[in-house]
C-alpha cells in the first residue's frame, strides 16, 4: 500500500533527526469503530506525554 510505504519513508526521515519514530502510528481503524478510534486516540496521547517534547535538532548543509 502506498501510505504504508509513506509511513515507512517518514520513520527513516525521523530517524536521521533523531526523533523517535513511535511518534508517528499508521492504524487502520474502520469508520464503524468509533469506540476503537478513541481507544486509539487515547493511548497514542498517553505514549506521546511519556516520550516527552520533541528532541531539538539542527540541520547542518
Amino acid at each position: 500500500m502506498k501510505c504504508q510505504k509513506v509511513i515507512e519513508e517518514t520513520w527513516e526521515i525521523l530517524r536521521l533527526l533523531g526523533i523517535n519514530e513511535r511518534r508517528l502510528r499508521l492504524k487502520w481503524i474502520s469508520a464503524s469503530e468509533g469506540a476503537a478510534f478513541a481507544e486509539e486516540i487515547h493511548n497514542f496521547v498517553q505514549l506521546l506525554k511519556t516520550l516527552g517534547e520533541k528532541p531539538e535538532y539542527t540541520i547542518e548543509n
